[in-house]
């Protein structure tokens, strides 16, 4: 049912569906590479508007690609030519022809180009699609420098949901790919920090698969899953049952930030935590927010490629996200969702309670009632 981390990663053996013919198109020799040019050393604006990225980014990308990685240009297109074809391919969800067009250059070279391209993201993603070395010892700078978290969410690492993304399957995996609406898609899992970067993420599931089942098995079955240590937690949504390490809200009680947006502020304590999570956990929607919007691709209804492949190329996107916010490079995209509080992705999932290793629940209902009572403690309410 779960498309492992090493098929996603592996080496890429299919082929598109889509039927790629030999054609040339390189009526305008150099015009690829001059575009290139244009966008790494002119106009910083057009840079960030047709790679999202800014031009320092997108240099270093390409250094990174080439030093260790292992990405090779050839005698007729330039290593930089190669990774902005893949980055306006993610960015403005254009066809292969269209890049060729646009490069000048024959469609079975553009083709291959991409893959090689991918490859070499697929590898950095395995590596800067996990937590940074340190990053559960000390507090997120971001709770300690705000008030209205800080110290209650002291312990929290970060944010867990899932999303659903588009997806072509197969005739006979149709089915188990039916979700949110009836149109295919796959539930990708993903935990964020509070500076919006991915730190683990799960992608291939089928659509129709509960959020919990695909949590129980990453947390069980995969190495890779960055567990929370002991006393530190992830804030998880009402569709995940609350356990040790994964901190819900109160369950009966106003949560979303638009219920209070349109009932008015919070009147006892329990509203009061529900509030500040929801808050808090929104991290998690806005980093899919920037994530989706920054990669026009991943908002196909009808993805142009095989499952496999397809899967392999929304997990790059996901390494680019972090390849960018390490950045430390201003980022109009991170900046607009940074404000954005109150965006939730909204879907017709089913949010019942499904069984997930029950031991710890009590635990952490001790924690949210303690967080409860200190919040409660520090702020005067309108009861």
């Amino acid at each position: 049912m779960y498309a492992l981390l090493e098929e996603i990663y592996g080496d890429d053996e299919g082929e598109d569906e889509v039927d790629v013919e030999r054609q040339l198109v390189r009526t305008n020799r150099g015009e690829g590479w001059r575009r290139v040019q244009q966008l790494m050393f002119e106009s910083e604006v057009q840079c960030f508007e047709i790679l999202r990225m800014n031009q320092s980014t997108f240099k270093s990308l390409c250094k990174t690609l080439s030093e260790k990685y292992k990405l090779e240009e050839s005698s007729n297109v330039y290593l930089e030519e190669s990774v902005a074809m893949f980055i306006e391919m993610a960015a403005q969800d254009l066809t292969i022809r269209a890049l060729a067009e646009r490069y000048q250059h024959s469609v079975d070279t553009v083709k291959r180009k991409l893959d090689d391209v991918l490859s070499a993201v697929l590898k950095l993603a395995k590596h800067i699609v996990k937590p940074k070395r340190d990053e559960f010892t000390n507090a997120s700078p971001f709770l300690l420098g705000n008030e209205r978290y800080w110290p209650y969410f002291r312990d929290c690492i970060g944010a867990l949901d899932g999303t659903h993304v588009s997806v072509r399957p197969s005739a006979e995996d149709a089915d188990r790919f039916r979700g949110r609406k009836g149109e295919p898609t796959m539930n990708i899992l993903a935990l964020c920090n509070f500076n919006m970067r991915f730190i683990y993420s799960y992608v291939g599931v089928p659509g129709r698969a509960h959020d919990t089942k695909v949590l129980t098995h990453c947390a069980t079955k995969e190495a890779s899953f960055p567990h929370p240590p002991p006393g530190k937690y992830y804030l998880v949504d009402s569709g995940y049952p609350t356990r040790s390490g994964y901190l819900g809200p109160h369950r009966k009680t106003r949560y979303h930030l638009d219920l209070f947006n349109r009932g008015g502020p919070p009147t006892n304590s329990r509203e009061l935590f529900n509030r500040k999570h929801s808050s808090l956990r929104s991290v998690i929607e806005r980093t899919f927010g920037v994530w989706k919007a920054k990669w026009r691709i991943l908002d196909r209804k009808h993805p142009k490629y095989e499952l496999k492949k397809w899967i392999k190329i929304v997990s790059a996107t996901m390494a680019l996200h972090n390849f960018i916010r390490d950045s430390n490079m201003e980022d109009s995209d991170f900046t607009h969702w940074e404000m954005v509080e109150g965006y939730e992705e909204h879907g017709d999932q089913n949010h019942a309670h499904v069984p997930y290793i029950p031991a710890g629940d009590r635990v952490m209902e001790a924690v949210r009632d303690r967080i409860t009572t200190e919040m409660a403690q520090g702020t005067r309410l309108p009861y």
